[in-house]
């Protein structure tokens, strides 16, 4: 089946079926076609022509958030006025009107970058719909034809949703039929069929590379910091210099007993009230003091103005937005790496509860050894061999080391290892998560990017906190900065317990890449079973889970973003409130759904 973009059906976190008469989503308005979607499906018309062409597939609209960063759903699109870094705010509740005229007070005013933690002003900045994605169904209806093949872990997949068969949802698949899954600080465990234990479940390299979601970009610094190095995120105490503005360079001179020079990251973020501050130019509240990692997310920044005066910002629901407080250990640190000489060893390290993960590269032989703690797991030929510039990145995620070396993976999917407990809370160490050092070696190291991986939450919107926290949870930014620069509290951290989900035969269970906002297979009922004694009341006789989606249910396979928004460029011409001329084609964030 084929779908014109203006025609395309809206998904709910997720994408909406057809319907006779348009009605509310689960998740979100029906939104009515507005002059910049007829001009964009005229635009793009060739383009999806061509793509769908020889393919059964089926074009849809995505209008919220629960599979952001992967799916992007109606949001604002900020480019930070303090680091430049650009980013994006839900505003899902925002509906447009053929008019250009929005209801009053439903206007997304602020967003939060995740870079510098400003947060800026955004009710002028257009609201784009979301992406526009094609949907293939061949490999799962026709799963004999080459290439074709049944569900699989990983896929985003587009359903009916159980409760409401004529909606369709569009979620990632994680848990496959006979399986038992459990959901544990982030990371998703299955037990298969026979098996007694849960085993953490790795993403495939291309997945995990591809939903990983930014920390810091060090190419991006916030203006108002540039001078006050009080806030500098990557530091050396000595050894390394910075040459010009995020390049560091050691020489071969060793330093201290160990030979070793470092550079070091810490996450230091400034809290509203040291931006405020900042931004006034008026004494620091509180010094600058580093805290962990956790779940942030600018996408869920996004407060509505409740109020009809557009410069009323109220201040007392900013909570909403930076209350996303879940530490996240597993991390990528991605460069260029500027050999200068074939002498010594570079190291790359990333701290995941008080323990090191190491990649170190011998320079003179093209060697990367991967350790975890005092355990090497392996070495391999690095592609890094005397002088030269290399792009680099290794991440420590899903119990795995990964190295990547201008485009190539020495150690293919990855280096595996087992924790010496279920799972490990933070430490003083993880205040410091990311380093890069050195050891006879002169070189230099760039474009220093800090990425995390994505956290599962128990519950959607639910903080998995709740119980250890108790009495102590935070009610302020502030007091969650306490939280996440001490210490001392760092244990309540390292207490979590789990769910688990039984998966039925011939079923599945799905969750959204945003998960601590995607209305997904956590929060669902069995509105849909079907009672005797009320027999207008459900359709499914089979007893399902409520986390379970038959396969029946299940349409396809999503596998491209064909058209994300217009991109607007030049001179700022509204035709309305949310559609700018000129604009082109976005054609960075047209890409393959993985």
């Amino acid at each position: 089946m084929r779908r014109s973009a203006a025609n395309a059906p809206e998904a709910p976190g997720s994408a909406r079926a057809p319907a006779k008469k348009p009605r509310p989503s689960a998740e979100g308005p029906r939104e009515k076609e507005g002059v910049r979607e007829t001009v964009e499906a005229v635009v793009v018309a060739m383009i999806l022509a061509l793509l769908v062409r020889g393919f059964e597939a089926e074009a849809f609209v995505i209008p919220t958030g629960s599979m952001a960063p992967t799916l992007m759903g109606r949001h604002k699109e900020i480019l930070c006025p303090q680091c430049g870094y650009l980013y994006a705010v839900n505003a899902s509740d925002e509906v447009e009107s053929t008019n250009g005229v929005l209801p009053r007070g439903r206007r997304v005013y602020s967003g939060i970058c995740v870079n510098c933690r400003f947060q800026a002003h955004v009710d002028d900045a257009p609201s784009f719909k979301g992406d526009r994605i094609l949907v293939m169904k061949f490999p799962y209806d026709l799963s004999f034809l080459p290439g074709a093949s049944g569900p699989e872990r990983w896929d985003v997949v587009v359903f009916r949703y159980p409760e409401e068969p004529e909606v369709s949802y569009i979620k990632r698949l994680v848990g496959l039929p006979g399986e038992v899954l459990k959901v544990y600080f982030g990371d998703v465990y299955i037990k298969r069929p026979g098996e007694t234990e849960f085993r953490i479940e790795r993403k495939p390299l291309r997945h995990q590379r591809s939903m990983q979601m930014m920390v810091h970009d060090d190419t991006h610094r916030p203006k108002a910091l540039r001078n006050r190095p009080e806030w500098a995120r990557w530091s050396s105490p000595e050894g390394w210099r910075e040459e010009t503005p995020g390049t560091y360079s050691t020489s071969a001179a060793p330093a201290g007993p160990s030979g070793w020079t470092e550079l070091r990251y810490r996450h230091l973020v400034p809290e509203p009230e040291q931006w405020d501050a900042i931004a006034n130019d008026r004494p620091l509240p509180k010094a600058p003091r580093p805290t962990l990692i956790t779940d942030f997310y600018s996408y869920n920044t996004n407060l509505t103005l409740e109020s009809s005066n557009l410069t009323d910002y109220p201040r007392g629901d900013q909570e909403n937005a930076w209350l996303q407080p879940h530490w996240v250990g597993d991390l990528s640190l991605s460069g260029r790496l500027d050999v200068k000489a074939a002498t010594g060893t570079v190291r790359f390290e990333l701290i995941e509860g008080g323990v090191a993960n190491r990649c170190d590269l011998d320079l003179e032989k093209g060697l990367a050894t991967l350790f975890h703690g005092a355990e090497k797991l392996g070495a391999a030929p690095s592609g890094i061999k005397g002088p030269g510039t290399h792009s680099f990145e290794f991440a420590n995620m899903d119990d795995r080391l990964t190295l990547v070396v201008n485009g190539r993976t020495p150690f293919g999917e990855g280096l595996t290892y087992a924790s010496a407990a279920p799972h490990l809370a933070p430490d003083r160490q993880d205040l410091a998560p990311a380093g890069v050092a050195a050891r006879g070696a002169s070189a230099a190291v760039s474009d220093l990017v800090l990425k995390r991986d994505i956290y599962y939450t128990q519950y959607p919107s639910l903080s998995d906190y709740s119980q250890s926290w108790e009495e102590r949870a935070p009610r302020r930014p502030g007091d969650l900065f306490d939280i996440l620069a001490d210490p001392a509290q760092f244990p309540a951290l390292g207490d979590l317990r789990s769910h688990e989900y039984p998966i039925g035969p011939d079923r599945f269970m799905m969750l959204g890449d945003n998960s601590p906002r995607s209305k997904d297979s956590r929060g669902w009922t069995t509105r849909d079973r079907f009672d005797p004694d009320q027999p207008d009341y459900g359709w499914d006789s089979t007893n399902r889970s409520s986390w379970e989606v038959p396969r029946a249910l299940v349409t396809g396979k999503a596998f491209f973003i064909y058209w994300p928004h217009g991109k607007p460029f030049g001179p700022d011409i509204r035709i309305n409130q949310d559609f700018r001329v000129p604009f082109r084609p976005y054609l960075e964030r047209m890409k393959w759904i993985r």
